[in-house]
């Protein structure tokens, strides 16, 4: 009995190291829960001088079940709504953020976004030349790749005309 609980206790981490990777943290935690409540059971029902019942089994069964087709079912939730590609634009969006952060020539230049209009960009600022500003447009399609609603380009340079112009989606 222990070994199948330290085998199912090692799946488990692995799927909850899985989910943090691709939904992020948060909802990870949520699932972790769920898929390791039937390894609290399994470790109450080993310990020793304990006698076993074989109703105690069909419990641990009937939870464990339970317990993978919810996370089954939720994770599928979180595909169809596209929570997988939510969380990787906002990991793609904070190192693009940080990048620009670190970059001298663009510390007149702000870095924002929101989930409102489908992960949405929006640049603004002001940068000295056309070619760090072609940079600065590079380095977003280098790093922010799941983005649906594109960019919005409010930076400025000598000779750029007056009006914004927005960036088609990648």
């Amino acid at each position: 009995m222990r070994h199948w609980t330290i085998a199912y206790a090692l799946i488990a981490t692995w799927t909850f190291g899985w989910l943090a990777g691709r939904f992020g943290m948060l909802p990870s935690l949520f699932a972790a829960v769920v898929i390791f409540a039937p390894v609290f059971f399994a470790w109450r029902m080993a310990a020793p001088n304990k006698v076993t019942k074989r109703r105690e089994y069909v419990y641990l069964a009937l939870v464990t079940s339970m317990a993978i087709c919810g996370t089954g079912f939720v994770v599928a939730k979180w595909h169809e709504t596209g929570m997988d590609r939510s969380a990787m634009f906002d990991r793609e969006f904070y190192k693009f953020k940080n990048r620009v952060a670190s970059m001298p020539e663009y510390e007149n230049v702000e870095v924002s976004f929101t989930h409102r209009k489908g992960g949405r960009v929006y640049l603004h600022g002001h940068v000295t030349n056309k070619e760090s500003h072609d940079r600065l447009l590079q380095t977003y399609e280098w790093m922010v790749r799941n983005n649906e609603s594109g960019c919005y380009d409010g930076v400025d340079y000598p000779g750029k005309s007056a009006e914004g112009e927005t960036r088609p989606k990648n």
